[in-house]
């Protein structure tokens, strides 16, 4: 066969017409891509080289020839044989294409290529040492290049023969020997370590390469800047007169390349506004980052100024050349919506340059955020390129582009969920790229002490890798347990090979600075506004609460009560409804559909937020969840809250007199006059001789959500003694009372087996965790089970939800619950546990059972992942039907009020 009959071989089709894309020329655009980023990156450039253990010059010629070969399983009869009509002549007739062109790709190498390139030393290595181990090596950078959609390549279990036939094999083995002259035959004389030690970071460097493949390969099938190309011509001349400048066209267009960091800032000038910096901002003003990875936890109140703080440190880190980015992580999409607003008033402050840096917002609900829809850049919608039985590289990227949850990482600054950055670190596909998207970048964590013990496990892993890569981290908290912070601190270290220091200090407000040659513990003050003794004072029963609340409405005071279950706050809802004023009353929980929760939200806001005044609040009654517990900057005279830890119940307290408003409510520059705050708990009776129904009896929902009694009793006692905090004085004490190591000793023998229970499900939630993240110095490999989808990964654990869509049914047609002209079906979702609703009932309506089938037909994926819920109206309420995951038919019932609740059957 002639060398140029690899020529014969294509790699992507038109889906309805004649045309294709030469095999040969795909694999250079994306190789040309790859080195493109790579030489106009030099951040990302420079961070793979270390990781590799190559010169950068080395680097960049192994990683084009790799990525010229990401797709040489498509040489296979199998694969070619998806088109008939476009099958060289020669292939294999009806070879099955399972396993796909990725794992051919890699099988391929391993039995055929990896040898004939060793033979004939084209890697230059011949005399550097042992074959079998730089064959070894070379297969991790192989395993990356082909594992380019989503996964590592599967195992071979197969015959060559029975997916490649002898032409397909002599064609594949000819192209990767012109892409070794063309890519490797200039490479520099290097003084090769030996493979053996060599071979552990090539195994952790695979997955940051898997994840540029991702990318490059991203980048070469947009067929807006690779046209298809059917005409042969030597390889040299595509590569230098239409795969590079074609590449250079396609990343400009891509928005990959960083903006430069702009010199040290103070407060002042990255923020409107803000003149006197707090104290911990001060601290953060005179920080000096050495340049090398570091991690920086800085603990202080709500309200203190820490988001501010971290943008300080992250400007500082930044202009040393610590980091070219950074993702924003956040506990929840509010919180993450609610740092992307304040996030865009001062991002391009961190940058310099006619780079335009790129802010994106990572959620599953984005799309629903006005500003960001606003902020979208215009891209490219791509081509109708086709590849029969599998999702073709062009549909995905331009997914990629629409999806901004996977894209963010890759954003200079993103902002998202946490869940979005430890999808880093599990077997989630295009984990990869996600990881490769956190090179460079400083990772930000809010709200740290939010993580359970599971997602502290996925946690402790990232920051592990991240550091491994140079990276460098800041968490926030106000609640911060020792444990915790001795746990992230300590697998930041492990990431540096560093070993374990002492975390000693019991200080708060604290900043911790954990680097490779050493640990610092600062204690700093916090700012006098938010300096206050906070008292407690209990009720024990729900009624007593209920006539507190009416006495405080009847004398002008706003109030809320957080209850720790949806149907505690419907219930309570319900019982004041009956003895107040029906305009006085607000409900707010996370059941109802998204287009009336953010409604109410705006009138939450409106009513209680800061800038909120005299008469529109007086007498006001807020019922809500734990909603309300981060991210809305609320305000109530008054607060009563049901018993839950001790870090949550000070979280629900920063919502309590937070400003300085007059006796009348109307907002003044300080001091507050409406006196210190109380929060009121409804609690059982900590001396009550507790046993194990101790909690349950009081609240029997509740229980299923806080399951450690334990913490609660020892929360309520805590407060009980107490029944002041000075903040910020007694809140390191507090935690501690409560979560350190041997909070048990003074337990009441009635919770003991509580405790042990709970210790049992933390110690089961964290070897969870170790079973499900990644073993890095493995390499990038299949680990026997396909990868999940990223909706589907478990980032958290707890009862399984699902999401129901609201519909209204008149008969004729299903409408959206919303009346939004835009995006009406996702503003009419609801999320619950999926226990409650499994499955969507059938309808005796032929016509109802034609509508549904044909709306869902219509939507993305058939409306995989969705209940449709078609309602009609009855009486005050829209009622329809769904099956329990027991299989029984349970009642939905929804109103723009209540929000939704299911009714069990008789």
């Amino acid at each position: 066969m002639s060398r140029q009959q690899y020529f014969s071989y294509w790699a992507k089709a038109e889906r309805d017409g004649p045309g294709f894309h030469l095999l040969p020329y795909h694999c250079l655009d994306v190789a040309a891509c790859g080195q493109r980023v790579l030489e106009r990156h030099t951040g990302l450039r420079l961070s793979l080289a270390r990781l590799s253990g190559l010169n950068e010059k080395t680097l960049t010629g192994w990683v084009r020839f790799f990525l010229a070969v990401h797709d040489i399983g498509k040489f296979a009869s199998a694969f070619q044989g998806l088109r008939g009509d476009l099958m060289p002549a020669g292939c294999a007739e009806n070879a099955p294409y399972d396993p796909r062109h990725d794992s051919l790709g890699f099988f391929l190498w391993q039995k055929k290529l990896s040898e004939s390139l060793w033979e004939r030393d084209l890697f230059g290595l011949a005399d550097a040492g042992d074959e079998d181990e730089w064959l070894d090596l070379l297969d991790h950078w192989a395993r990356a290049v082909t594992g380019h959609h989503g996964q590592p390549p599967k195992d071979a279990r197969f015959s060559l023969g029975a997916y490649f036939s002898p032409a397909d094999l002599e064609a594949a083995e000819a192209f990767a020997l012109d892409l070794a002259g063309l890519f490797l035959a200039n490479a520099p004389n290097i003084d090769w370590p030996d493979p053996a030690q060599w071979l552990r970071p090539t195994a952790e460097f695979s997955w940051w390469l898997a994840g540029f493949a991702v990318l490059a390969d991203w980048l070469g099938s947009n067929q807006d800047f690779f046209p298809f190309c059917s005409e042969p011509m030597p390889l040299e001349r595509y590569w230098q007169e239409i795969a590079l400048p074609n590449a250079d066209r396609a990343i400009e267009q891509a928005g990959l390349l960083p903006g430069m960091p702009a010199a040290r800032q103070g407060l002042s000038e990255l923020f409107d506004g803000f003149v006197a910096p707090t104290p911990l901002q001060s601290f953060c003003e005179q920080f000096e980052p050495t340049g090398e990875p570091e991690l920086l936890i800085l603990e202080d109140v709500t309200g203190a100024g820490k988001t501010e703080a971290a943008f300080l440190l992250l400007n500082r880190l930044l202009a040393v050349g610590a980091g070219q980015g950074a993702y924003l992580a956040l506990p929840t999409m509010a919180t993450a919506n609610a740092m992307y607003g304040r996030t865009g008033k001062v991002y391009r402050r961190l940058f310099e340059g006619e780079t335009e840096p790129s802010l994106v917002l990572a959620h599953g609900s984005r799309q629903l955020h006005d500003g960001f829809r606003r902020s979208l850049l215009t891209e490219s919608a791509g081509g109708d390129a086709y590849e029969k039985g599998e999702a073709n590289a062009q549909a995905h990227c331009n997914a990629w582009i629409a999806d901004n949850r996977k894209r963010a990482l890759l954003a200079q600054i993103g902002v998202g969920t946490i869940d979005q950055a430890l999808l880093a670190v599990l077997t989630s596909r295009h984990q990869s790229l996600r990881l490769l998207g956190l090179l460079g970048k400083v990772l930000v964590v809010d709200e740290v002490h939010a993580a359970d013990d599971y997602m502290l496990g996925l946690l402790r892993r990232l920051l592990r890798i991240h550091a491994r890569a140079g990276g460098s981290a800041i968490l926030l908290s106000a609640t911060l347990p020792q444990r915790m912070r001795r746990e992230l601190a300590k697998a930041f270290r492990e990431g540096l090979d560093a070993p374990t220091a002492e975390l000693d200090s019991t200080d708060y407000p604290l900043v911790t600075r954990i680097r490779r040659d050493g640990v610092d513990e600062e204690k700093v003050d916090t700012r006098q506004s938010v300096k206050r003794n906070l008292r407690f004072n209990s009720l024990r029963t729900p009624e007593q609460v209920i006539d507190w609340i009416i006495a405080q409405s009847e004398a002008g005071q706003c109030i809320a009560w957080v209850r720790n279950t949806v149907g505690d706050a419907i219930e309570a809802f319900e019982t004041l409804l009956a003895r107040l004023p029906a305009e006085r009353l607000d409900l707010f929980h996370a059941r109802f559909a998204l287009g009336d929760r953010l409604a109410i939200e705006d009138r939450v806001l409106e009513t209680f937020g800061k800038a909120s005044g005299g008469e529109g609040r007086k007498g006001r009654v807020l019922i809500a969840t734990q909603v309300i517990e981060q991210s809305l900057d609320l305000d109530f005279d008054q607060m009563v809250s049901d018993l839950a830890p001790i870090d949550l119940l000070i979280q629900r307290a920063g919502r309590l007199r937070r400003h300085c408003r007059s006796l009348d409510g109307d907002p003044v520059e300080g001091p507050d006059q409406r006196g210190e705050p109380c929060l009121h708990l409804l609690a059982p009776d900590p001396n009550d001789n507790p046993d194990s129904e101790w909690y349950a009896r009081l609240f029997p929902s509740g229980a299923y959500v806080y399951p450690n009694h334990a913490q609660l009793w020892l929360t309520a006692n805590l407060l009980e003694s107490k029944q002041t905090l000075a903040i910020p004085e007694d809140l390191r004490t507090a935690v501690e009372t409560v979560y350190s190591e041997d909070s048990d000793a003074g337990l009441p023998d009635g919770l003991m087996e509580n405790y042990w229970d709970a210790d049992g499900e933390a110690r089961a939630q964290a070897s969870l965790a170790q079973a499900n993240t990644i073993p890095f110095e493995q390499g990038y490999n299949y680990r026997g089970t396909d990868w999940w989808e990223d909706t589907h990964t478990p980032t958290r654990l707890g009862d399984r939800t699902i999401t129901l869509r609201l519909a209204r049914w008149d008969g004729e047609r299903l409408r959206p619950w919303s009346e939004q002209a835009e995006n009406a079906w996702s503003l009419s979702e609801v999320n619950i546990r999926h226990k409650l609703a499994a499955q969507e009932a059938p309808t005796a309506s032929p016509k109802l059972a034609e509508a549904r089938k044909n709306l869902k037909e219509s939507w993305p994926r058939k409306g995989e992942g969705y209940l449709l819920i078609p309602l009609t109206e009855d009486n005050e309420a829209w009622t329809g039907e769904a099956i329990n995951e027991r299989g029984d038919t349970v009642t939905i019932r929804y109103t723009e009020r209540h929000g939704l609740t299911v009714e069990k059957p008789a």
